[in-house]
Protein backbone atom coordinates (compact mmCIF):
# COMPACT_ATOMS: atom_id res chain seq x y z
CA UNK A 1 0.00 0.00 0.00
CA UNK A 2 1.42 3.38 -1.02
CA UNK A 3 1.71 6.39 1.27
CA UNK A 4 -1.12 7.98 -0.70
CA UNK A 5 -3.42 5.01 -0.05
CA UNK A 6 -2.53 4.99 3.64
CA UNK A 7 -3.22 8.71 3.98
CA UNK A 8 -6.64 8.62 2.29
CA UNK A 9 -7.56 5.29 3.87
CA UNK A 10 -6.64 6.36 7.42
CA UNK A 11 -8.73 9.52 7.11
CA UNK A 12 -11.77 7.50 6.00
CA UNK A 13 -11.12 4.75 8.57
CA UNK A 14 -10.91 7.10 11.56
CA UNK A 15 -14.03 8.92 10.40
CA UNK A 16 -15.83 5.58 10.07
CA UNK A 17 -14.74 4.60 13.59
CA UNK A 18 -16.09 7.86 15.03
CA UNK A 19 -19.41 7.50 13.20
CA UNK A 20 -19.96 3.86 14.16
CA UNK A 21 -19.12 4.69 17.79
CA UNK A 22 -21.72 7.48 17.82
CA UNK A 23 -24.36 5.33 16.10
CA UNK A 24 -23.85 2.41 18.48
CA UNK A 25 -23.85 4.75 21.47
CA UNK A 26 -27.09 6.39 20.41
CA UNK A 27 -28.70 3.04 19.69
CA UNK A 28 -27.60 1.69 23.08
CA UNK A 29 -28.92 4.74 24.94
CA UNK A 30 -32.25 4.90 23.11
CA UNK A 31 -32.86 1.16 23.43
CA UNK A 32 -32.00 1.24 27.14
CA UNK A 33 -34.45 4.10 27.72
CA UNK A 34 -37.15 2.23 25.78
CA UNK A 35 -36.56 -1.16 27.48
CA UNK A 36 -35.91 -0.02 31.04
CA UNK A 37 -39.65 -0.08 31.74
CA UNK A 38 -39.49 -3.91 31.46
CA UNK A 39 -37.07 -4.15 34.41
CA UNK A 40 -38.48 -6.08 37.38
CA UNK A 41 -37.35 -8.59 40.00
CA UNK A 42 -36.76 -11.36 37.43
CA UNK A 43 -35.51 -9.13 34.58
CA UNK A 44 -33.01 -6.88 36.31
CA UNK A 45 -31.08 -3.89 35.02
CA UNK A 46 -28.00 -6.10 34.82
CA UNK A 47 -29.91 -8.56 32.60
CA UNK A 48 -31.03 -5.68 30.35
CA UNK A 49 -27.44 -4.46 30.02
CA UNK A 50 -26.37 -8.00 29.15
CA UNK A 51 -29.02 -8.17 26.42
CA UNK A 52 -27.88 -4.86 24.94
CA UNK A 53 -24.23 -5.95 25.05
CA UNK A 54 -25.03 -9.25 23.33
CA UNK A 55 -26.92 -7.39 20.60
CA UNK A 56 -23.98 -5.04 19.92
CA UNK A 57 -22.33 -7.27 17.26
CA UNK A 58 -25.46 -7.50 15.11
CA UNK A 59 -26.02 -3.76 15.47
CA UNK A 60 -22.43 -3.12 14.40
CA UNK A 61 -22.96 -5.20 11.25
CA UNK A 62 -26.25 -3.44 10.48
CA UNK A 63 -24.74 0.05 10.77
CA UNK A 64 -21.69 -0.63 8.59
CA UNK A 65 -23.23 0.60 5.27
CA UNK A 66 -24.54 3.88 6.69
CA UNK A 67 -21.39 4.45 8.74
CA UNK A 68 -19.32 3.82 5.59
CA UNK A 69 -21.26 6.50 3.74
CA UNK A 70 -21.07 9.12 6.49
CA UNK A 71 -17.46 8.23 7.36
CA UNK A 72 -16.37 8.67 3.74
CA UNK A 73 -18.20 11.99 3.50
CA UNK A 74 -16.53 13.23 6.69
CA UNK A 75 -13.07 11.83 5.96
CA UNK A 76 -12.81 13.04 2.37
CA UNK A 77 -14.77 16.19 3.21
CA UNK A 78 -12.16 17.14 5.82
CA UNK A 79 -9.44 16.75 3.19
CA UNK A 80 -11.46 18.78 0.71
CA UNK A 81 -12.06 21.59 3.20
CA UNK A 82 -8.29 22.01 3.66
CA UNK A 83 -7.77 21.89 -0.13
CA UNK A 84 -5.72 18.70 0.16
CA UNK A 85 -7.91 16.91 -2.36
CA UNK A 86 -7.52 19.85 -4.73
CA UNK A 87 -3.73 19.60 -4.47
CA UNK A 88 -3.89 15.82 -4.98
CA UNK A 89 -5.99 16.25 -8.10
CA UNK A 90 -3.69 19.01 -9.35
CA UNK A 91 -0.82 16.49 -9.34
CA UNK A 92 -2.76 14.44 -11.87
CA UNK A 93 -4.40 11.87 -9.59
CA UNK A 94 -7.84 10.98 -11.05
CA UNK A 95 -10.99 10.75 -8.96
CA UNK A 96 -11.21 6.99 -9.42
CA UNK A 97 -7.77 6.59 -7.83
CA UNK A 98 -8.86 8.58 -4.79
CA UNK A 99 -12.02 6.50 -4.66
CA UNK A 100 -10.00 3.28 -4.81
CA UNK A 101 -7.92 4.41 -1.81
CA UNK A 102 -11.09 5.32 0.11
CA UNK A 103 -12.79 2.01 -0.71
CA UNK A 104 -9.97 -0.20 0.59
CA UNK A 105 -10.66 0.23 4.34
CA UNK A 106 -14.43 0.20 3.81
CA UNK A 107 -14.34 -3.07 1.89
CA UNK A 108 -12.14 -4.57 4.62
CA UNK A 109 -14.61 -3.42 7.29
CA UNK A 110 -17.57 -4.78 5.32
CA UNK A 111 -15.89 -8.18 5.03
CA UNK A 112 -15.27 -8.08 8.78
CA UNK A 113 -18.99 -7.31 9.14
CA UNK A 114 -19.85 -10.40 7.09
CA UNK A 115 -17.57 -12.44 9.37
CA UNK A 116 -19.30 -11.02 12.46
CA UNK A 117 -22.71 -11.84 10.96
CA UNK A 118 -21.57 -15.40 10.31
CA UNK A 119 -19.56 -16.31 13.41
CA UNK A 120 -20.26 -13.83 16.23
CA UNK A 121 -23.68 -12.18 16.14
CA UNK A 122 -25.78 -15.41 15.82
CA UNK A 123 -24.35 -16.79 19.07
CA UNK A 124 -24.52 -13.44 20.87
CA UNK A 125 -28.08 -12.80 19.69
CA UNK A 126 -29.12 -16.27 20.85
CA UNK A 127 -27.88 -15.46 24.37
CA UNK A 128 -29.73 -12.14 24.30
CA UNK A 129 -32.95 -13.85 23.20
CA UNK A 130 -32.67 -16.49 25.92
CA UNK A 131 -32.20 -13.87 28.62
CA UNK A 132 -35.06 -11.73 27.28
CA UNK A 133 -37.57 -14.49 26.56
CA UNK A 134 -36.97 -16.42 29.76
CA UNK A 135 -37.10 -13.47 32.13
CA UNK A 136 -40.43 -14.71 33.51
CA UNK A 137 -39.24 -18.21 34.43
CA UNK A 138 -38.43 -17.32 38.02
CA UNK A 139 -42.02 -16.18 38.45
CA UNK A 140 -43.37 -19.44 37.03
CA UNK A 141 -45.32 -17.79 34.23
CA UNK A 142 -45.45 -18.53 30.53
CA UNK A 143 -45.87 -15.95 27.78
CA UNK A 144 -47.34 -16.99 24.42
CA UNK A 145 -45.46 -14.33 22.50
CA UNK A 146 -42.09 -14.19 20.80
CA UNK A 147 -41.76 -17.95 20.23
CA UNK A 148 -42.88 -20.43 17.60
CA UNK A 149 -45.95 -22.63 17.13
CA UNK A 150 -45.68 -26.03 15.43
CA UNK A 151 -47.91 -29.07 14.92
CA UNK A 152 -46.37 -32.45 15.73
CA UNK A 153 -48.03 -35.86 15.83
CA UNK A 154 -51.48 -34.33 16.24
CA UNK A 155 -50.42 -32.01 19.08
CA UNK A 156 -50.05 -28.24 18.97
CA UNK A 157 -46.72 -27.20 20.51
CA UNK A 158 -45.55 -23.76 21.57
CA UNK A 159 -41.79 -23.24 22.10
CA UNK A 160 -40.68 -19.99 23.69
CA UNK A 161 -36.96 -20.42 22.89
CA UNK A 162 -34.44 -23.01 21.71
CA UNK A 163 -30.67 -23.33 21.59
CA UNK A 164 -28.16 -25.13 19.38
CA UNK A 165 -27.67 -27.95 21.90
CA UNK A 166 -31.18 -29.32 21.41
CA UNK A 167 -32.69 -27.74 24.53
CA UNK A 168 -36.15 -26.17 24.30
CA UNK A 169 -37.37 -23.64 26.87
CA UNK A 170 -40.90 -22.95 28.10
CA UNK A 171 -42.77 -25.67 26.23
CA UNK A 172 -46.54 -25.96 26.08
CA UNK A 173 -48.11 -29.05 24.46
CA UNK A 174 -51.82 -28.92 23.68
CA UNK A 175 -53.33 -32.36 23.06
CA UNK A 176 -56.75 -32.25 21.34
CA UNK A 177 -59.49 -34.86 21.51
CA UNK A 178 -61.67 -34.20 18.50
CA UNK A 179 -63.00 -30.67 18.92
CA UNK A 180 -62.20 -30.61 22.64
CA UNK A 181 -58.96 -30.17 24.56
CA UNK A 182 -57.73 -33.31 26.32
CA UNK A 183 -54.70 -32.00 28.21
CA UNK A 184 -52.03 -29.30 28.42
CA UNK A 185 -48.44 -30.00 29.41
CA UNK A 186 -46.22 -27.11 30.47
CA UNK A 187 -42.51 -27.85 30.83
CA UNK A 188 -39.61 -25.61 31.75
CA UNK A 189 -37.26 -27.58 29.49
CA UNK A 190 -37.31 -30.27 26.82
CA UNK A 191 -34.06 -32.07 26.01
CA UNK A 192 -33.46 -34.11 22.88
CA UNK A 193 -32.27 -37.65 23.63
CA UNK A 194 -32.20 -39.51 20.31
CA UNK A 195 -34.22 -39.70 17.09
CA UNK A 196 -37.81 -38.77 18.08
CA UNK A 197 -37.26 -39.16 21.83
CA UNK A 198 -37.34 -36.11 24.11
CA UNK A 199 -37.47 -35.60 27.87
CA UNK A 200 -39.71 -32.95 29.39
CA UNK A 201 -38.49 -31.52 32.71
CA UNK A 202 -40.39 -29.72 35.49
CA UNK A 203 -43.75 -30.53 33.96
CA UNK A 204 -47.18 -29.31 34.99
CA UNK A 205 -50.02 -31.36 33.43
CA UNK A 206 -53.63 -30.25 33.24
CA UNK A 207 -56.24 -32.87 32.22
CA UNK A 208 -59.76 -31.89 31.12
CA UNK A 209 -62.11 -34.74 32.11
CA UNK A 210 -65.46 -33.30 31.21
CA UNK A 211 -66.88 -32.73 34.68
CA UNK A 212 -63.61 -31.78 36.34
CA UNK A 213 -60.05 -30.58 35.77
CA UNK A 214 -57.06 -32.35 37.29
CA UNK A 215 -53.62 -30.81 37.65
CA UNK A 216 -50.40 -32.59 38.54
CA UNK A 217 -46.64 -32.03 38.61
CA UNK A 218 -43.84 -34.35 37.47
CA UNK A 219 -40.09 -33.85 37.40
CA UNK A 220 -39.64 -35.64 34.08
CA UNK A 221 -41.97 -36.97 31.39
CA UNK A 222 -40.93 -38.85 28.20
CA UNK A 223 -42.12 -37.19 25.01
CA UNK A 224 -42.16 -38.68 21.53
CA UNK A 225 -42.17 -36.07 18.77
CA UNK A 226 -40.89 -36.16 15.19
CA UNK A 227 -39.03 -32.87 15.55
CA UNK A 228 -35.44 -32.05 14.59
CA UNK A 229 -33.59 -29.86 17.13
CA UNK A 230 -31.73 -27.94 14.42
CA UNK A 231 -34.97 -26.98 12.63
CA UNK A 232 -36.61 -26.00 15.92
CA UNK A 233 -33.71 -23.74 16.77
CA UNK A 234 -33.79 -22.05 13.35
CA UNK A 235 -37.59 -21.68 13.46
CA UNK A 236 -37.41 -19.98 16.89
CA UNK A 237 -34.99 -17.30 15.67
CA UNK A 238 -35.68 -14.12 13.75
CA UNK A 239 -34.15 -14.22 10.24
CA UNK A 240 -31.77 -11.33 10.97
CA UNK A 241 -30.34 -13.26 13.95
CA UNK A 242 -29.20 -16.20 11.78
CA UNK A 243 -25.85 -16.60 10.05
CA UNK A 244 -25.53 -16.94 6.28
CA UNK A 245 -25.04 -20.70 6.53
CA UNK A 246 -28.07 -21.07 8.82
CA UNK A 247 -30.19 -18.92 6.52
CA UNK A 248 -29.19 -21.05 3.54
CA UNK A 249 -29.86 -24.26 5.47
CA UNK A 250 -33.31 -23.21 6.70
CA UNK A 251 -34.50 -21.70 3.43
CA UNK A 252 -33.51 -24.96 1.70
CA UNK A 253 -35.52 -26.90 4.29
CA UNK A 254 -38.57 -24.65 3.87
CA UNK A 255 -38.35 -24.86 0.08
CA UNK A 256 -38.14 -28.65 0.31
CA UNK A 257 -41.29 -28.64 2.47
CA UNK A 258 -43.02 -26.36 -0.08
CA UNK A 259 -43.25 -23.58 2.51
CA UNK A 260 -42.62 -19.87 2.00
CA UNK A 261 -38.92 -19.09 2.54
CA UNK A 262 -39.07 -15.49 1.26
CA UNK A 263 -38.07 -13.78 4.52
CA UNK A 264 -35.01 -16.00 4.93
CA UNK A 265 -33.99 -15.55 1.28
CA UNK A 266 -34.32 -11.78 1.64
CA UNK A 267 -32.15 -11.71 4.77
CA UNK A 268 -29.61 -14.03 3.12
CA UNK A 269 -29.12 -11.74 0.13
CA UNK A 270 -29.15 -8.59 2.29
CA UNK A 271 -26.22 -9.91 4.33
CA UNK A 272 -24.42 -11.45 1.33
CA UNK A 273 -24.49 -8.21 -0.69
CA UNK A 274 -23.48 -5.94 2.21
CA UNK A 275 -19.92 -5.39 0.85
CA UNK A 276 -21.38 -4.29 -2.49
CA UNK A 277 -23.81 -1.96 -0.68
CA UNK A 278 -20.90 -0.38 1.22
CA UNK A 279 -18.94 0.04 -2.00
CA UNK A 280 -21.92 1.64 -3.75
CA UNK A 281 -22.45 4.11 -0.89
CA UNK A 282 -18.75 5.02 -0.89
CA UNK A 283 -19.05 5.80 -4.61
CA UNK A 284 -22.04 8.05 -3.88
CA UNK A 285 -20.10 9.77 -1.08
CA UNK A 286 -17.09 10.27 -3.33
CA UNK A 287 -19.19 11.81 -6.10
CA UNK A 288 -20.86 14.10 -3.54
CA UNK A 289 -17.56 15.31 -2.08
CA UNK A 290 -16.33 16.33 -5.52
CA UNK A 291 -19.76 17.56 -6.54
CA UNK A 292 -22.59 19.25 -4.62
CA UNK A 293 -20.90 18.93 -1.19
CA UNK A 294 -17.50 20.23 -2.30
CA UNK A 295 -17.82 23.49 -0.38
CA UNK A 296 -20.29 22.29 2.26
CA UNK A 297 -19.66 22.50 6.00
CA UNK A 298 -19.01 19.43 8.14
CA UNK A 299 -22.53 19.64 9.56
CA UNK A 300 -23.95 19.79 6.06
CA UNK A 301 -22.00 16.69 5.04
CA UNK A 302 -23.19 14.77 8.10
CA UNK A 303 -26.79 15.79 7.46
CA UNK A 304 -26.50 14.80 3.81
CA UNK A 305 -24.95 11.47 4.75
CA UNK A 306 -27.75 10.71 7.18
CA UNK A 307 -30.35 11.69 4.58
CA UNK A 308 -28.77 9.55 1.83
CA UNK A 309 -28.36 6.66 4.26
CA UNK A 310 -32.03 6.81 5.28
CA UNK A 311 -33.09 6.93 1.62
CA UNK A 312 -30.89 3.93 0.80
CA UNK A 313 -32.15 1.91 3.78
CA UNK A 314 -35.77 2.73 2.98
CA UNK A 315 -35.16 1.76 -0.65
CA UNK A 316 -33.63 -1.52 0.47
CA UNK A 317 -36.61 -2.24 2.70
CA UNK A 318 -39.10 -1.15 0.03
CA UNK A 319 -37.74 -3.26 -2.81
CA UNK A 320 -37.09 -6.16 -0.45
CA UNK A 321 -40.70 -6.19 0.78
CA UNK A 322 -41.94 -5.69 -2.79
CA UNK A 323 -40.07 -8.84 -3.82
CA UNK A 324 -42.00 -10.78 -1.18
CA UNK A 325 -45.34 -9.20 -2.03
CA UNK A 326 -44.99 -9.53 -5.81
CA UNK A 327 -43.22 -12.91 -5.69
CA UNK A 328 -40.05 -12.03 -7.57
CA UNK A 329 -36.56 -12.99 -6.44
CA UNK A 330 -35.37 -11.28 -3.21
CA UNK A 331 -31.94 -11.11 -4.86
CA UNK A 332 -33.39 -8.66 -7.39
CA UNK A 333 -35.12 -6.70 -4.62
CA UNK A 334 -31.83 -6.25 -2.75
CA UNK A 335 -29.78 -5.62 -5.89
CA UNK A 336 -31.99 -2.80 -7.29
CA UNK A 337 -31.14 -0.07 -4.68
CA UNK A 338 -27.47 -1.11 -4.69
CA UNK A 339 -27.35 -0.89 -8.51
CA UNK A 340 -29.09 2.50 -8.40
CA UNK A 341 -26.44 3.81 -5.99
CA UNK A 342 -23.68 2.52 -8.25
CA UNK A 343 -25.27 4.11 -11.31
CA UNK A 344 -25.88 7.51 -9.66
CA UNK A 345 -22.40 7.62 -8.11
CA UNK A 346 -20.59 6.61 -11.30
CA UNK A 347 -22.66 9.07 -13.37
CA UNK A 348 -21.80 11.98 -11.05
CA UNK A 349 -18.13 10.96 -10.96
CA UNK A 350 -17.91 10.74 -14.76
CA UNK A 351 -19.15 14.31 -15.03
CA UNK A 352 -16.40 15.46 -12.69
CA UNK A 353 -13.67 13.67 -14.62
Amino acid sequence: MSRFDRYIGSSVLWSFAAVIFVLLGLDFALTFIDQVKKVNDSYTTNALLQVLAYRAPIKFAEYIPVASLIGTLIGLGALASTSELTVIRATGVPIWRIGFAACKPILLISLIGVGISEYVSPYATQQADLIERLRGQSEGRFALTGGVWIKSDGNFVYINAADREGVLYDIQIFTPNGQALEKIQKAKFARHLSDNQWRLEQVTETHFLGDRIETGYKETVPWTASLKPSHLFLASQEPEALSLSELHQYQSYLTGQELNAGLYQLEFWTKSLMPFACFALVIVALSSVFGPLRSSTMGGRIFSGVLIGIMFQNGLNLFGKMSLALSFSPLIGVAIPIALCFAIGLLLMSRKG
